[in-house]
């Protein structure tokens, strides 16, 4: 099953390049200049998924329009857009533009390439299969985020790009997971965009957006497992009790791993918890 809702994808590549970049954009530090006044809370409405995956709080103006398998998404009244757990799956391929590979998989895309590079290539994808021209974009800082290698590779980023309404600003966090048994890989993406000239003004909106979104750990887990499963263990020589044994401790040591990888990716991608106060299976120095 896949965890990340094909619709969304479809909506991503169908839409015109501004909304395309939009599910690769998330949460990171806002770019306006810190200030020693502190801003006003920002007043949320609780909001739950109707099939109970994913939640977060929209602020007053703003209207959801999709919420289903951990994919929230909404938009504010200034042009502004926040995506969030838009999952692309991608085969570790040559790019090639507009191709699709199927079965699931989203876009063919070589595993090793930089996360810079997986955010371009995943914008030229939704655009060229729209029919859109490709927008060029800029990445004016790029932070990666500490996390074990069951999550592969995580960063925030901060950039800004031109679509249909004009010069527009955004923030991103970008994970690209481990490759799977099938070589194919899952980039999950959380975001907000706003129009440059109110991109200071709803920054410290789309911030508590992104405090506020929360997916239950069942769902998570299933969002983080690999896209093509593990083939099956073989008896051979040593009978069918030695691999009923090698089974047992291989689902034991995979829900251990899903456990942990869920956990971290919840603290450290989904609420920004600092690597200080991440347990050390997080890659943080307090005890598990």
């Amino acid at each position: 099953m896949l965890i990340a809702l094909r619709m969304s994808y479809l909506f991503l590549v169908s839409t015109a390049a501004s909304l395309a970049f939009t599910s690769i954009t998330a949460g990171c530090q806002a770019t306006t200049p810190a200030t020693t006044t502190a801003s006003p809370a920002i007043q949320l409405t609780p909001y739950t998924a109707s099939d109970q995956s994913a939640s977060a709080g929209v602020p007053s103006g703003w209207q959801v329009t999709m919420g289903q398998q951990t994919v929230i998404q909404m938009t504010g009244p200034q042009g502004e857009t926040v995506v969030l757990g838009n999952t692309v799956v991608a085969k570790n391929a040559a790019f090639q533009p507009g191709q699709r590979p199927g079965n699931g998989i989203d876009i063919s895309m070589p595993y090793a390439a930089t996360l810079p590079q997986k955010i371009a290539m995943i914008l030229q994808q939704g655009t060229t299969i729209s029919g859109k021209p490709f927008s060029q974009f800029t990445i004016a800082s790029a932070t990666p985020l500490q996390l074990p290698p069951t999550l592969g590779q995580c960063g925030r980023f901060v950039g800004g790009f031109t679509g249909q309404q004009g010069p527009m600003k955004l923030m991103a966090v970008f994970c690209s997971l481990p490759l799977d048994a099938g070589g194919t890989y899952k980039n999950i993406m959380l975001g907000a965009q706003a129009p440059a000239g109110v991109a200071a003004q709803s920054a410290p909106t789309a911030q508590a957006i992104f405090s506020s979104y929360r997916i239950p750990t069942p769902w998570l887990e299933k969002k983080l497992a690999p896209h093509t499963a593990a083939p099956p263990v073989s008896a051979g020589a040593g009978g069918a009790a030695a691999a009923a044994a090698m089974i047992n401790r291989s689902t034991m040591q995979s829900e251990a791993g899903a456990n942990v990888s869920a956990n971290c990716f919840d603290l450290s991608v989904l609420r920004q918890t600092p690597t200080y106060q991440l347990p050390r299976s997080c890659g943080g120095t307090k005890p598990d």
